[in-house]
């Protein structure tokens, strides 16, 4: 998912009372969630060109640890949904998650990638690895995905900071960004990011005219530093 929230799952106690799911199932919960931003924030990017965007999910998960969902959400191009699959748990303080995900974009399907995302969390502090799997697109066209994105991120109360860079397979396409957030409300999120460091190709990595033979002739000078101030309103359904 290119954007996330912490959702609380809605037990199906209704459906256990009435006996209408198997005994195996009574530990298990689905919930879902809507919302919309005032862009598509991704890693520290406006990718949405300053649009708004509308996301949902629906979502399974087991006392066991195990979980699994859809995730979709509006471009300003082309559509998205995410399916994903994992296992998270805690040993005392400690937390964990082991994740894949697989991007999907129905009007643009060279851009469609996998990742497996690992994440160690304690007292507050968490840090994620995203590790690209597989190719980008499909076919004859598609290439390897070897890009890494990291994360560490600490959060207290309604505060939260967190610091993400890239690990491109390609030169000089690497960036690293600073985010700021705040929940004034469970639905209601603000944050605010800038790109603190960035090679001379990063951020419009895939824009030919930064290129000349396969050599990066950009200017970081030019990477697009602006601060990003991000309102997110996330809701059950």
């Amino acid at each position: 998912m290119k954007h996330a929230f912490g959702m609380k799952k809605t037990v199906l106690a209704a459906a256990v009372a009435a006996g209408m799911i198997m005994p195996g199932m009574a530990a298990a919960e689905i919930s879902g969630s809507l919302g919309i931003s005032n862009m598509y924030f991704w890693r520290g990017q406006d990718i949405s060109n300053g649009a708004a965007q509308v996301f949902g999910s629906l979502d399974y998960s087991h006392s066991s640890g195990l979980y699994a969902g859809v995730w979709g959400s509006s471009k300003t191009d082309s559509t998205e949904y995410d399916l994903y699959v994992g296992y998270g748990g805690a040993f005392g303080d400690l937390t964990y998650d082991l994740s894949y995900i697989d991007y999907n974009y129905p009007n643009d399907t060279d851009s469609d990638l996998a990742e497996i995302v690992a994440s160690l969390g304690y007292a507050g502090v968490t840090f994620t690895g995203y590790f690209g799997v597989g190719d980008y697109g499909h076919g004859s066209d598609a290439t390897d995905n070897k890009d890494r994105y990291y994360t560490l991120g600490y959060s207290y109360d309604k505060y939260g900071i967190l610091v993400g860079t890239w690990d491109n397979d390609a030169d000089d396409t690497n960036y690293t960004h600073l985010d700021l957030s705040y929940a004034l409300t469970d639905n209601l999120s603000f944050t605010v990011s800038k790109v603190i460091s960035a090679d001379d190709c990063a951020i419009n990595n895939n824009d030919d005219a930064l290129f000349m033979n396969g050599e990066c002739v950009g200017d970081k000078d030019d990477v697009d530093d602006d601060l990003l101030f991000v309102v997110s309103y996330a809701f059950e359904i």
